[in-house]
C-alpha cells in the first residue's frame, strides 16, 4: 500500500483540479468573450444604423461587449469574405443587406473569381426590414415615376442614378425598376449609403432607390422627397408616396438586414446567438428606434429564414443575370 503525505495529497488535488478546469474550459459556454459583428460597408449607411441601435439590447442579451466592425469595399464582398474565411464560433459574424444573396452571381457574371461562397455562410437571423422607394431632391422637376420614365424614354441613359455599389442594396432594386419600366438610366455607383445621400443632395444625380428608414430624416426636414414607393400599396406611415403600380410598374422590394455566421459554426452556439438575438430584437429600447428609423422589426431565424434565404438567392441570382456584365 502507498500512503501519501499530507502534502503531496494536496498537489494531486490541485492537479485534479486543473484538469477538470481546463476541460470545461475548453468547452466553454458561449459567449465567453466579446463578439465582433462586421458590417461590410461604410458607417453612416442603412446597415450600419440598423446595428448600432441593435448593439446596446445584444450586448446584454449575450453578456459580452459587442464589438462593431466597418469593413467596407467590392459592394460588401470584402467585409463578407473576411467572415466567410473566420474561425466557425460566432465570434466573428456578419451583419449585412439582403443584397448579399447574389454577391458571388455578381462576379461571375462579371467574370471575376468571387471573393467567397454563399455556401460558406450560414443565415442566423433576419432582423428588420425596410420599405424602398425612388427618392428625389425636394425641389426635383419629377413630381411622380410616370414623369420620371417619361423623361427616361425621351431621353435614354441621361437621367442619372446613385448607388452604393454595382448589385448592391440600392442598385438591385433600381435595376429591376429599369427592367420592368423599359427605361435605361445612367448608373452612378457610390462606395456607401452615405455618400448616396450627399450625392442626391449636391443635385450630382437625378434620383436613387433607398430604403425608406435611411432618408426619412432628409425627407422630413424638407431636403428630399420620396417619388414612389416600390410595390402595390401605399405605406401605413406618412409620408406615403404612390406605389409604381400606379405607374404601370409591377416590382417590389423590400430591403432586410440579417446576421450570418460561418458554415460550420456548431448548433449548440447557434442556438445561443439566436435566442440572444430573439431577445435583443424584442427589446424596448431597439423597438423604440427601429420606430424611430421608420424601419420595421421583421425577426426571423431558424428553418423559417433558411427557406426565405433560399428565396432571397434564387431572385437575386435572376435579377443579376437580367443586368449582365457592368462595365
Amino acid at each position: 500500500m502507498i500512503f501519501f503525505s499530507s502534502l503531496h495529497r494536496r498537489r494531486i488535488l490541485a492537479a485534479l483540479l486543473g484538469t477538470v478546469a481546463i476541460g470545461a474550459f475548453s468547452q466553454e459556454a458561449y459567449p465567453a468573450r466579446p463578439v465582433t459583428i462586421v458590417v461590410p460597408f461604410p458607417p453612416g449607411g442603412a446597415a450600419d444604423t440598423a446595428l448600432r441601435a441593435l448593439q446596446p439590447s445584444l450586448q446584454r442579451n449575450l453578456g459580452q461587449p459587442v464589438v462593431i466592425s466597418n469593413r467596407a469595399g467590392a459592394g460588401g464582398a470584402i467585409g463578407t469574405a473576411a467572415v466567410a474565411q473566420s474561425k466557425p464560433d460566432s465570434y466573428t459574424l456578419l451583419f449585412t443587406f439582403s443584397s448579399l444573396a447574389g454577391l458571388p452571381e455578381q462576379a461571375v457574371v462579371n467574370r471575376q473569381t468571387p471573393l467567397f461562397g454563399l455556401d460558406q455562410l450560414t443565415p442566423v437571423a433576419r432582423i428588420t426590414s425596410d420599405a424602398t422607394a425612388l427618392v428625389v431632391k425636394s425641389d426635383s422637376p419629377y413630381r411622380s415615376a410616370g414623369e420620371l420614365i417619361a423623361a427616361a424614354k425621351a431621353r435614354p441613359g441621361q437621367i442619372s442614378y446613385a448607388s452604393s455599389g454595382n448589385d448592391g442594396p440600392s442598385h438591385m432594386p433600381t435595376a429591376m425598376f429599369a427592367d420592368a419600366a423599359g427605361v435605361t438610366f445612367n448608373h452612378i455607383p457610390y462606395p456607401g449609403g452615405a455618400q448616396m445621400i450627399t450625392s442626391l443632395l449636391a443635385g450630382q444625380v437625378d434620383f436613387a432607390s433607398f430604403s425608406r428608414s435611411l432618408v426619412l430624416p432628409h425627407v422630413e426636414a424638407g431636403k428630399l422627397r420620396f417619388l414612389a414607393s416600390y410595390g402595390e400599396d401605399r405605406w401605413p406611415q406618412q409620408p406615403s408616396p404612390a406605389p409604381l403600380s400606379e405607374a404601370g410598374v409591377r416590382v417590389n422590394h423590400v430591403t432586410w438586414v440579417g446576421v450570418f455566421a460561418p458554415a460550420q459554426t456548431p448548433p449548440q452556439t447557434l442556438a445561443r446567438l439566436r435566442e440572444a438575438l430573439r431577445g435583443a430584437s424584442t427589446d424596448p429600447e431597439f423597438v423604440q428606434s427601429v420606430a424611430k428609423m421608420g424601419s420595421t422589426i421583421a425577426y426571423l431565424d431558424g428553418p423559417a429564414f433558411e427557406k426565405y434565404w433560399l428565396a432571397e438567392i434564387a431572385q437575386a441570382q435572376e435579377t443579376i443575370r437580367k443586368i449582365g456584365r457592368l462595365e
